[in-house]
């Protein structure tokens, strides 16, 4: 027990005081337990066992695993990275429950209260997210979705032609701007936005009957790309570095056996498959 033979004797003698019992009396050369001291044998072996129990960790067993978990995504981003994940996760954990929402600056506001458990995103761009860990999933960059025949894609697109072009803007919320109206405007432009849409998989039908175009990440004008569309590389001064996805959560589910067990298959399924 790591106790000292004298502070063994005080823990004895606190113990005697309290049960009013001498629990151990001498025997010969020995000790031997008095009738209380052998009824408390028992007893104390099982409390000893559970408190024991308290320190290991929790092993995690997917067949027999109960969990429910909140996911959150881009619409885009589910499709791609999901089918995979949930094919292995119901194969693996068959009663796990999952809940498959679409991103929302509500499910972001949940997400940093522990309330969801896992959301799909740029986790370094963007609004700062409070008490959240991330790992990175895949990388992209961004590109200009237009209509094939579009007057823009005939040319090389300069920085005047993006600017003067009538867009549609991509976001959560449906509001706000972004890096390149910040660019946009150092260079003395700024872009007329004449449609903001929040349906990631509604792009393909906005755009192909019109002169709009829209910037959005490659992975995204990939997967909603038909005969009619066509996106190009954006003018030099608003290219940047690939940017990010992640998988991000709230830090009380980064050390839960069944939280790390969903991340592990993520990961592994996005390196696979993307």
């Amino acid at each position: 027990m790591n106790l000292s033979q004298p502070a063994m004797s005080r823990a004895l003698n606190r113990l005697q005081y309290a049960l009013k019992d001498p629990l151990l009396v001498r025997s010969g050369r020995g000790m031997v337990l008095t009738p209380r001291g052998e009824a408390l044998r028992g007893p104390v072996q099982d409390a000893l066992a559970r408190v024991s129990g308290v320190f290991k960790p929790p092993v995690f067993d997917p067949s027999k695993a109960q969990d429910r978990f909140r996911i959150m995504a881009p619409d885009y981003l589910a499709q791609m990275i999901m089918p995979p994940v949930l094919g292995q996760v119901f194969n693996l954990a068959p009663q796990i429950q999952i809940e498959l929402e679409n991103l929302s600056e509500e499910g972001i506001a949940e997400m940093c209260q522990g309330k969801i458990s896992l959301g799909f995103g740029v986790f370094d761009d963007g609004p700062v997210l409070d008490n959240v860990a991330a790992q990175s999933l895949l990388t992209d960059r961004q590109v200009c979705l237009m209509r094939k025949g579009h007057p823009l894609s005939e040319r090389s697109m300069d920085l005047k032609d993006y600017a003067t072009a009538h867009h549609a803007l991509l976001s959560i919320t449906g509001r706000g701007g972004s890096r390149i109206d910040s660019v946009l405007k150092e260079h003395g432009f700024e872009r007329t936005i004449a449609l903001r849409i929040t349906q990631f998989l509604a792009i393909s039908a906005v755009i192909a009957p019109t002169d709009l175009i829209i910037t959005v990440p490659e992975l995204l004008a990939r997967q909603v790309m038909t005969d009619d569309l066509i996106f190009l590389e954006l003018p030099s001064e608003l290219q940047a570095p690939p940017f990010t996805f992640s998988q991000i959560w709230h830090e009380r589910f980064t050390e839960d056996p069944a939280h790390r067990w969903l991340r592990r298959l993520i990961k592994s399924e996005c390196q696979k498959n993307l």
